[in-house]
């Protein structure tokens, strides 16, 4: 006869503590399958379809606080995202104007460019992520970018022209409202513009100011850079993506070390390790000279040995509208849908290892590739420490770059030439000195 064991009530509970935890672990298996699967997808190129025009990442606006009137307009609001905030009625007028102004302008009439907009709103809608438009309708939507559409193509052009009575408004608050245009949340889809400038009689007078607009607010500097033709046909998402292209495309400069030079960095040794390399100031007295190059491209940044090192940068512009441009770039860079490389990024995190402190930015100052029109340049220090701070850059970009500089500073004929520098330098001040002695006698 077989016995029948009572289980106590008690003993069932661990069946339904395990059944909890695995349907836990199949959820979290199920996460980590989803993200696997993006992940795949953001790493197979070409990428296909464009970022969408979204809000700032949380995890940016968290460790970005000091900096949150960079993410939201200051003056105009373009896109469905801040439209209708109070804050903007007043430049809701001055939009409505501008619009009427490009539709007379450009050679066009209302009710035919309108319903171009509105043939292609399926498209544009696509171009938001869906809860940033469910609220609108497609006449509304529609009506939006039409009207945010032409009157940005009318003050771009006009803005540029310098023709601010055309414009109806004062120099100083076109210069804010320009910054507006760079803002993650206020873009307008570039297949918009070209949508309304395709219509117009004359395309090309209204291609070109957006052409300018972008180069003049390139972060580089404006009086050296190299001028290059810029990709007007590509299909870009809106303005910041193509100011981004503008600043991360463009031959990059590459100079050979020296037979010497190339010597001298076999004798160092490799340091890969967390801290990147030393700031200007240091490198300056380990004999790294800083030298800018003759590009805007930000990825242009090299190291090489002619017996002494030299680092190679792009010139950089710093003024009140750097912070905004940079970090809704970053926000860019940082958008899921967005398949980068997290250049501007590593651009920044890159020129904070830089930049310690004011003496670092004098020295930039000195050597031509900084230009402060900021403030002081403890200011400028400061503003990279806080748009750097928690960023994630990508390790790889510059690693070559950090290797040579560590090989450098650790080679045992590093001293022997920075010596050798040192004592040529002053023996060239003596030769001057003595002969400006006999000239005199």
């Amino acid at each position: 006869m077989d016995t029948i064991i009572e289980i106590p009530a008690e003993a069932a509970e661990p069946l339904n503590f395990m059944e909890q935890k695995m349907k836990e672990f199949d959820s979290a298996l199920h996460e980590v399958q989803i993200q696997e699967r993006q992940q795949a997808q953001r790493s197979t190129p070409p990428q296909t379809t464009k970022p969408l025009i979204q809000r700032v990442s949380f995890l940016l606006l968290d460790k970005k606080a000091d900096f949150q009137k960079c993410f939201e307009p200051r003056l105009v609001a373009f896109g469905p995202l801040h439209h209708g905030n109070p804050n903007f009625q007043r430049a809701e007028q001055s939009k409505l104007k501008f619009a009427a102004r490009f539709v007379r302008v450009s050679g066009t009439n209302r009710d035919d460019l309108f319903d171009k907009v509105k043939a292609q709103i399926d498209d544009l809608r696509k171009c938001y992520k869906p809860e940033d438009v469910e609220a609108y309708d497609n006449d509304k939507l529609a009506w939006v970018l039409f009207v945010d559409g032409c009157a940005l193509l009318y003050a771009v052009r006009y803005g540029m022209e310098g023709k601010f009575d055309e414009l109806t408004t004062k120099a100083d608050l076109l210069v804010f409202a320009q910054l507006d245009l760079f803002l993650l949340e206020n873009q307008l889809p570039y297949k918009l513009l070209k949508i309304l400038i395709g219509s117009a009689k004359d395309p090309q007078i209204w291609e070109q100011p957006i052409t300018d607009f972008i180069a003049q607010n390139l972060m580089t500097n404006t009086e050296y850079r190299e001028r290059k033709h810029v990709d007007d046909d590509k299909d870009y998402a809106h303005l910041l993506e193509r100011l981004r292209d503008e600043l991360l495309t463009g031959e990059e400069m590459r100079i050979d070390s020296s037979v010497m030079g190339r010597m001298l960095l076999s004798s160092g040794v490799s340091r890969k390790h967390r801290k990147m390399f030393r700031s200007i100031k240091e490198l300056k007295e380990s004999g790294i000279h800083v030298k800018p190059s003759t590009t805007n491209n930000l990825k242009d940044i090299s190291f090489y040995c002619n017996f002494l090192g030299t680092l190679m940068m792009p010139r950089l512009l710093v003024d009140d509208s750097t912070a905004c441009k940079f970090l809704n770039l970053v926000a860019l860079e940082m958008c899921q849908d967005f398949k980068n490389d997290y250049e501007v990024t590593s651009y920044l995190c890159f020129m904070d290892a830089l930049i310690e402190s004011a003496d670092d930015v004098k020295e930039l100052r000195d050597t031509g590739m900084l230009h402060n029109y900021l403030g002081k340049n403890e200011e400028v220090a400061e503003l990279f420490k806080k748009m750097s701070r928690g960023l994630v850059p990508d390790h790889a970009r510059y690693i070559n770059v950090i290797d040579d500089i560590h090989k450098y500073c650790n080679s045992p004929w590093r001293g022997v030439a920075t010596k050798a520098n040192k004592a040529g330098r002053w023996i060239g001040k003596f030769a001057i000195c003595i002969s400006r002695s006999i000239f005199h006698m």
